[in-house]
């Protein structure tokens, strides 16, 4: 629901000009409701949590996690992902993803869950702050493996307010070129909606080998990307989709490794 007000001069008394604040205040309070109530069921979303293991105790923490997954997180609606972060400053820390959220599992009790883990597992690691959750980018998918690779390296792009545009657009063919070289590539791209950063993409590329072969192919990146969508149009994405990233911190990329639990 869009509404526009239009502010202009109060040219009436003191008193008048309170009851019309009061009123805008009101109709604003009523037009964020009807915004936050609104949900598109057909969207799907992820919830992240991250922790790290406190010291000498990285064992019977993943042991501890381990058991509760397999007991709570097996589940269509409450499936529970966990990698380990191997590169950059986190170093060590594990990221649990919590996929295939439709807003109908955010109603859900998990309160025998949340027990379970506080009492069983929260002993052994402190978290590393709080839940995200973020908005799965059907655009962005590369690959229709049912389970996640072994490894991801995991790139996280933070733009301008008002230049996501230029920043899904390079995602997207970026993704048709990765697609056209190698088939069994397997990437997944999100959008934060809750708990950080608003402006901010997340993309896991994901492989199970380092050293993994590629079908071999006569043809630059560059060429097969100008060959798709146009003359040119690989170096003219790349410098909007640059210009469109923060210039401070705008992206990051660390390398994780999964845990099977």
């Amino acid at each position: 629901m869009l509404i526009t007000f239009t502010f202009f001069k109060l040219v009436i008394n003191f008193k008048t000009s309170k009851m019309k604040i009061k009123i805008f205040m009101l109709v604003a309070l009523f037009a964020t409701t009807l915004s936050f109530s609104q949900r598109n069921t057909d969207y799907t979303y992820m919830t992240t949590f991250v922790y790290k293991a406190k010291d000498g105790m990285v064992e019977k923490f993943e042991k501890a996690a381990d058991k509760k997954t397999k007991m709570f997180n097996k589940e269509e609606g409450s499936i529970i992902f966990t990698y380990k972060v191997l590169t950059g400053s986190d170093a060590g820390v594990y990221e649990r993803y919590l996929v295939g959220q439709s807003p109908a599992h955010y109603d859900m009790d998990r309160s025998d869950e949340l027990e379970y883990w506080a009492k069983n597992v929260a002993p052994y690691a402190d978290p590393v702050g709080g839940q995200q959750r973020w908005e799965w980018q059907e655009w962005g998918t590369i690959g229709d493996q049912p389970e996640p690779p072994k490894f991801f390296n995991k790139t996280i792009l933070r733009y301008k307010p008002s230049m996501s545009a230029n920043v899904s657009r390079y995602i997207y063919r970026q993704g048709k070129v990765l697609e056209k070289r190698n088939p069994n590539a397997f990437r997944r791209v999100f959008e934060m909606v809750s708990g950080g950063d608003l402006n901010a993409f997340v993309i896991f590329s994901g492989f199970d080998k380092y050293d993994a072969e590629w079908p071999e192919t006569d043809a630059t990146w560059e060429e097969d990307y100008n060959e798709m969508f146009g003359w040119e149009q690989f170096s003219q994405d790349q410098k909007l989709m640059q210009k469109s990233l923060r210039d401070w911190n705008g992206a990051t990329r660390t390398t994780l490794e999964r845990i099977y639990f």
